[in-house]
This record gives C-alpha cells, structure tokens and sequence, in this order.
C-alpha cells in the first residue's frame, strides 16, 4: 500500500530510535545529548583548575652539607643543615590570584559562546525541515485538489459539457502534482533505506547533521509550526541587549582586566623576594641552631616583562573597541534584514489571504462560471504565491533564529 508523503514524515531519519516532533524538544535533546557541549564543560572545568595552579608558594629547600676537618687530630668535622622557604613579596600574590579568578571566568564565556553556535546550529537545520514538513502536506492538499479538478471534468466529458481538451488539461494537472507527491516520497523512502542520489541530498544531509548535533541520536523531525519570536524592539534596545549578552565582547573585556593585573603582578615581581627558614650547624662538638634569612634581588629576570604587558593591554583595548565597531555593524545588518523579511512576510500573507483560494476556485468552477484553461492558469498563480509564501517564511525564521541567538 503506497504510503503518503506525510505519513512518511512521521519515520525516524536513517533508522533512528529516538524521536522528537517538535524544535523545543529537539533543542533539550542536543543540550543534554551534544558531544560538543560536554566536552566544553569538561573543558571548562579543566581550566578552572589550571587557572589557580601555580598560585601556592614554591617548594621548600633543605640544603645538607657534611665536611671532613682535615688534620683530623685537630679540625674535625662540619655539618650544616638549612631548611628554607621562600616567597615573593606579598602583593604579587593578590595581583596573580586575581588574574587565575578572571581567566577562570573566560572558561565560562567560552562555554556560554559554544553552547549558542551549537544551539543556533540545531535552529538553522530545524528550519529547512519545517518548511519541508509543510510544503509535504500541502503537496497533499494540492494533490486532493487536483483529484477533485479532474474527477468534476471528467463527470462534465460525460455530459458532453466538456471536451477531450478539457478532460486532457485535467488528467495532466493531476499528473503533475501526483508525479510531485512521488518524487517527494522517492526522497523519504531513499533516505530511509540509505540510498544515495541527488534528489535526497539535501534533505539527507540535514537530518543527519541534526543526528550529530544529538550525539548520534537520529532523530524523526515532524514539526510543521516555526518557533515563535518575540516582537524586535527598536534597535538601539535591541544593540544593548545584544550587546550586553555577547560573550566575545565579555572575554575581550575580561582580557584587557586580566592583563592590567598581570602588569601589577609583574610590577610586584619586581621587588625583592624573601627566604626564610632554619639553620643548624655542628663543628668541633658544639652546635648551633638559627633562624636563616635571605634575600633576592630580580634585577634581571623581570627585565622588559612589566613594558610589553602594558603593550598587550593597550592592544586588547583596541580589540574591545573593533568588535563592538564589528558588533554594531552585524546587528544593524541582521536587525534590519529580520524588519523587512517580516514585513514582507506580513504583506504578502495579506494579500495571499485575501485572494482566491483553491476552494472558491473549485466553487466557481463547479457553477461553470470558470473553463478549464481558466482554472488552471488561476490554480498555477495560486500555488506559485503559495509557494513563494512558504519561502518568505522560512527566511524569516531563519533571520530571527540569528537576531535572538543571544538568548539561546
């Protein structure tokens, strides 16, 4: 029994066993499934950990030395022992400990930039899919349709009200449309069976990209309702928003902090740095026990650090200031793509709505007040505004899953 094109949407994609019909649930799954996302959060907690290494106070010294007196009738032996610790001076260690704290935060921006590319991926691909899923049921609308069309022609051929012309114009319309319904279920039951050709690829290729985003979980995409968006404020509230929400702008920010207090860190590396401890010595049969202090003087190990850091804070300042040129120009671009794709979204649907539909053609039709030939062209017009209907929508999804993917 040949199956319809929609009952065949309804199939999990290369032999899927999990199945999610509509764009929410498919996004929690590829949140909770995505590889990508799991290993950015074990990323992240790796270098949360790296971030506060090396913040501890270095290894302590123990230093042993034993001398043999020579001549041993007189001299006799030494031996000394120091235990020792040493430590920068102190303020090097709050300026280190805030920089591990803010390039512990980058990990987590860099988790937030990750988690919205993969999430806006998933979005992209789900969209071309809705379209598909509604163009397939109206393909069976159409079809229905065109049965009726040549069914009501066929009924005038036998009154003789028809003629041969008529009837041919008929079968050929429901042909056409038949022949569509086919080939789209030709895509379906050849992506089912793993088949390869040019007439599945594209279809192939989304519903396996959308098994990857879900960790290799197939997954049966039915959904023919686009998620909804809210209203696009004027834009210079949606830059802010936008702006505020943007983890590139944040790590670019955190950088130009986090190198400000590596030059205090350096700056504090520069002065002395102590060592402390305890020291024994014993020499001919007596023996001592001290405190043993030390000093050392960086006079060439931190040469030129403190300048070129300065260097590399004025050079992700300026970074800051060219994203956010970058930044403004991107969402003024997509801001005003969405405007008038909705819009032109809203005025074609209109109009589309104001004009004939297939059910006052087949009406008129029916009353005789239409011929085939006039049908016909009126049923192409219709479909071909339907058509272009379905792709103003799906483009304008497509750009207001780019103007919310701060929200994501």
């Amino acid at each position: 029994m040949k199956r319809s094109f929609t009952s065949l949407l309804t199939l999990a994609a290369l032999g899927a066993m999990a199945q999610q019909s509509t764009l929410p649930a498919v996004l929690e799954a590829i949140r909770a499934n995505n590889l990508r996302l799991r290993t950015s959060a074990q990323v992240t907690d790796a270098q949360r950990t790296q971030a506060r290494t090396g913040l501890s106070l270095p290894d302590p010294t123990v230093d042993f030395d034993y001398m043999n007196g020579s001549p041993v009738a007189t001299a006799g032996n030494q031996s000394d022992l120091t235990i020792a610790q040493g430590f920068e001076f102190p303020t090097a260690y709050g300026a280190k400990r805030k920089v591990a704290e803010l390039r512990a935060s980058q990990s987590d921006l860099l988790a937030v930039a990750v988690r919205r590319e993969v999430l806006l991926d998933a979005k992209r691909t789900c969209i071309p899919l809705v379209h598909a899923n509604k163009r397939g049921v109206l393909l069976e609308q159409r079809h229905a349709a065109a049965k009726r069309f040549r069914d009501g022609v066929r009924q005038r051929f036998d009154r003789e009200a028809a003629t041969i012309l008529d009837l041919n114009k008929a079968e050929l319309l429901e042909a056409s449309i038949d022949t569509e319904v086919r080939l789209a279920e030709m895509e379906r039951t050849a992506l089912l069976q793993h088949l390869d050709g040019p007439i599945l690829v594209l279809l192939q290729r989304l519903l396996q990209h959308l098994a990857e985003l879900n960790a290799g979980v197939g997954i049966a995409f039915t959904d023919t309702v686009y998620p909804s968006h809210a209203v696009l404020p004027d834009f210079h509230v949606y830059e802010a928003e936008m702006e505020a929400a943007d983890p590139a702008l944040k790590l670019l920010q955190n950088e130009v902090q986090a190198s400000e207090q590596q030059t205090r860190a350096y700056q504090a590396s520069g002065l002395p740095g102590f060592e402390v401890g305890y020291r024994y010595q014993g020499i001919l049969g007596a023996t001592y026990h001290g405190v043993h202090a030390g000093m050392s003087l960086p006079l060439w190990s931190n040469r030129n650090k403190v300048k070129q850091q300065k260097q590399w804070t004025s050079a992700h300042a300026s970074s800051v200031e060219e994203h956010r040129m970058e930044h403004l120009y991107e969402a003024r671009h997509m801001y005003d793509r969405a405007k008038a794709l909705g819009a032109s979204y809203a005025d074609f649907a209109r109009r589309l709505s104001g004009a004939s539909s297939i059910h006052l053609l087949e009406r008129s039709f029916a009353a005789g007040q239409m011929t085939t030939l006039e049908y016909q062209m009126e049923l192409m017009l219709l479909q071909e505004s339907t058509d272009r209907l379905l792709q103003l929508e799906r483009e304008y999804n497509e750009a207001m899953a780019e103007v919310w993917a701060h929200r994501s």
